[in-house]
């Protein structure tokens, strides 16, 4: 956390010799979030001096502006982009000029020696996303974003109870992700002792590490096996704080979690693009709309693709980016009382929606069954613990820990199956057992998968 952050009893925080932008954006996290007057109106204030400011800093929307013969652009001027448009032209959306080839160079050395410390020659972090829809991501951060996003995701994140902890001695963080990065080493001081856990390395070797852990954080499977791992273990293991993130929170992983470690479990909805939301004590998901503006793109009356423009980014510019992430909208204002658009899950990504062909085959688009959906017709068929289901063609092929799925297990589940599609006005799958697929430990666990079809 630069070098040091005193915090007091009363959850106040001073500075002691920190680098600037931290401690503010911690205050103003602190605060923002419980401020609903006039949320709506700082935002768009910050929106349009991004937009007049930081925006025509970049090429390609400089480039954008000239073609028009506009001096201001508004949000709805510039086009939706993606992941693949953004790194087919990556210098034109940073205003450092830094080119993919610059960046991979940085970020695959890294990969290779597992030693995440180096940066560009101006300080500017590099990054990977994991690559789950095929295609990895490429980030980069200055040093003052690191700054400011360590101070906002601990504004959002650390509980009181973890606040009350640091008045008394340091608070002891634990990460568990496939990479480590300079964003992660930037909440590192004397106050807080953070340390990273590499997903390349059996998880049974860091399990003697966990005791004395306040706040453990990792995606929601490694979440679940370090709770069967330290249930054997010696040692206690009771984490003030449990944070799920990189994967998909399911109900059944959330109540086992819980049990397991006597805490709830709260999430971090992260991806390259940036912290798009943050759990809070109502079980939703807020929406990081202090620093971005997200545009739903409706797949149906709740369900929706974020659109998203990050307004507090200054050297990799996420404007008007869609995101293959499937979000649940939740209903009305949250009992939390915090202003803003909040989501009860991540559902997915695009391909985590399987499809199935509409009753008497008719041709045409197909009928889509969503995650949400379909894990509520697993669950109906018994408790399967941990499980995947893949879909191929017009075959399904399920599997449950440790192997093979059994006939019964088949049955029970392809019976919910053929009621959910007759609901759905769809066929059936046809729903076959298949061995436990081999994974990657570093990547992100994928519980439901469209591989084709």
């Amino acid at each position: 956390m630069g070098s040091t952050v005193s915090v007091l009893e009363s959850g106040q925080v001073a500075r002691d010799d920190v680098g600037p932008g931290l401690v503010g954006a911690f205050l103003a996290e602190r605060t923002v979030h419980r401020r609903n007057a006039g949320f709506e109106a700082r935002r768009q204030r910050a929106l349009r001096r991004f937009l007049d400011h930081t925006l025509p800093r970049a090429p390609y929307y400089a480039a954008l502006a000239a073609r028009t013969g506009r001096d201001r652009l508004d949000l709805a001027d510039l086009p939706v982009v993606d992941k693949r448009t953004v790194l087919g032209d990556f210098s034109a959306f940073n205003t450092r000029g830094i080119t993919l080839t610059e960046a991979l160079a940085v970020a695959e050395a890294a990969e290779r020696s597992r030693d995440f410390s180096p940066t560009l020659p101006d300080g500017t972090t590099v990054g990977l996303s994991s690559g789950t829809s095929g295609t990895r991501g490429v980030f980069l951060v200055s040093p003052a974003e690191s700054r400011r996003w360590a101070g906002i995701l601990l504004g959002q994140l650390i509980a009181p109870t973890s606040l009350r902890t640091l008045a008394r001695r340091p608070l002891r963080i634990a990460l568990f992700l496939r990479a480590d990065s300079n964003l992660y080493r930037t909440l590192g001081s004397s106050r807080v002792r953070f340390s990273w856990h590499d997903l390349a390395v059996p998880l049974e070797q860091h399990v003697a590490a966990l005791p004395g852990t306040d706040v453990l954080v990792a995606p929601a499977g490694v979440l679940r096996r370090l709770a069967e791992l330290s249930a054997d273990a010696p040692g206690r293991v009771r984490p003030l704080q449990v944070v799920s993130v990189a994967e998909t929170l399911e109900p059944d992983d959330e109540a086992m979690i819980a049990a397991a470690f006597g805490c709830r479990v709260e999430q971090v909805y992260q991806a390259t693009e940036g912290l798009l939301a943050v759990s809070c004590p109502a079980g939703r998901l807020h929406l990081n709309e202090a620093h971005l503006h997200v545009e739903p793109e409706w797949l149906d009356h709740r369900r929706f693709h974020p659109v998203i423009t990050d307004f507090t980014r200054t050297t990799q510019l996420v404007v008007r980016h869609r995101l293959d992430d499937v979000l649940l909208a939740a209903p009305g204002p949250c009992p939390c009382g915090r202003p803003g658009r909040s989501i009860t899950g991540v559902l997915g990504r695009a391909d985590d929606v399987l499809h199935l062909r509409r009753n008497g085959g008719a041709a045409g688009t197909p009928v889509p069954v969503y995650p949400d959906v379909l894990r509520h017709a697993v669950a109906l068929a018994g408790d399967l613990g941990d499980y995947r289901i893949e879909q191929h063609g017009t075959q399904w092929r399920l599997a449950t820990r440790p192997g093979r799925a059994d006939a019964d297990t088949v049955s029970a589940v392809g019976r919910e199956v053929a009621v959910l599609a007759a609901r759905l006005d769809a066929e059936p799958a046809e729903l076959v057992a298949m061995d436990w697929p081999g994974e990657d430990p570093t990547a992100k666990r994928r519980r439901i998968r469209r591989v084709s079809g």
